[in-house]
């Protein structure tokens, strides 16, 4: 009875274990491999955007939105005391508006020197013709002093004429010398610069068009470099714009509104709270909704970026839309290890990404669940 007894148990044991060895082989395989390669399935996750004000800082005087609250892209989120920005906005418009009367002054005052020096130039031509014709008028009259005088000389030596009358010839004939000296000295300053092509021709043709003066020369270096002056002055008045410009762009970001559609999530500050530079304010769940799954190698190739999938969502128990985004490998621990009872090898995951259209009662957190007959 005890032999019997003995051999009874573990019969019962190997029947049993046989049983369920039976069934686990004709049943589902709920290993990672059998659940891979019959269902693909993720949670719904949202994009979500730190809102935050740019470049600016200051005290939060008024929230325009709570939490959970639906808005749309430009929808005001909050606002900062902007009185600092505007006394420094009329302040920098004040210098602004100096430095483009400066300019306009200057550039004023070198368009009438131009002008001045462009007559001056037209008149110093037809001065120093007038002074040719005066200097060849004076030398013909010295000419005939000189002859005047040399011809009384002569009388004088025969008694023909008187000591007076030849001492009035040497006093014109000295006037006449003394006259031509005169002119031809300041015929000579009218010229300083003039080539010695230029001399020719206005001895020639009588004519000092286009004749280069050094006075003109000088004047017109002086309008170059006040060119200079006011260049500087335009690029002064250029930075205070762009600063002005600045100004104003931070005035407008001093109101901080939605980017796009979406969910307000989380407010971090508070009415009368200060506000960092580039410190995020508002948590935003944007209308961009994924799915992320993680096939094989064996299936990656079936989820190519930009094709359309279809997936169940479990909850509402109805079919979506979704555009596969990318497909990457996965971290290592989301790698597929594969049971040997088939004699297969390891598989490397991949994180398939499927953004998902939007329907009403689609809430993030919801199991969808990718059909593969359905994707195309």
């Amino acid at each position: 009875m005890t032999m019997q007894k003995n051999i009874k148990i573990p019969v019962i044991f190997l029947l049993l274990l046989t049983f369920g060895s039976l069934l686990i082989f004709l049943g589902s395989r709920n290993d990672a491999v059998s659940v891979a390669k019959s269902i693909k399935s993720g949670v719904l996750t949202a994009d979500e955007v730190n809102v935050a004000f740019q470049n600016v800082s200051g005290k939060v005087i008024e929230r325009f939105v709570e939490e959970s609250q639906l808005v749309k892209k430009g929808d005001v989120l909050m606002q900062l005391e902007d009185i600092d920005t505007k006394l420094a906005i009329e302040r920098l418009q004040a210098l602004v508006d100096s430095q483009q009367a400066a300019v306009n002054q200057e550039q004023a005052a070198i368009e009438i020197a131009e002008n001045d020096t462009n007559l001056t130039e037209l008149s110093t031509w037809r001065k120093i013709e007038e002074v040719q014709a005066n200097l060849e008028a004076a030398r013909s009259a010295r000419d005939l002093a000189s002859t005047e005088f040399a011809r009384h000389t002569q009388l004088r030596k025969t008694g023909g004429t008187s000591q007076s009358q030849l001492d009035s010839t040497r006093n014109t004939f000295t006037a006449a010398k003394m006259q031509v000296i005169q002119i031809e000295s300041q015929l000579a300053t009218l010229i300083i610069g003039a080539t010695t092509e230029q001399i020719h021709q206005l001895q020639t043709a009588k004519n000092a068009t286009g004749m280069t003066l050094q006075s003109i020369t000088i004047a017109r270096k002086k309008i170059e470099n006040r060119q200079n002056q006011l260049a500087q002055l335009r690029g002064q008045l250029n930075q205070s714009q762009a600063e002005l410009k600045q100004l104003q762009i931070n005035y407008q970001r001093l109101t901080l509104t939605a980017p796009e559609n979406g969910k307000v999530l989380k407010i971090m500050y508070e009415n009368g709270e200060i506000v960092p530079n580039g410190a995020p304010a508002v948590l935003l769940e944007t209308d961009r909704k994924y799915v992320d799954i993680y096939v094989n190698e064996k299936m990656v190739n079936d989820y190519q970026p930009g094709t359309s999938v279809t997936a169940n969502v479990i909850a509402l128990d109805k079919e979506v839309k979704g555009i596969i985004r990318f497909a990457t490998a996965a971290p290592s621990f989301a790698d597929l290890r594969m049971t040997r009872e088939r004699g297969q090898a390891d598989l490397t995951s991949y994180q398939v990404r499927i953004y998902i259209e939007s329907i009403p009662q689609l809430l993030t957190g919801m199991t969808l669940e990718v059909n593969d007959a359905k994707h195309h």
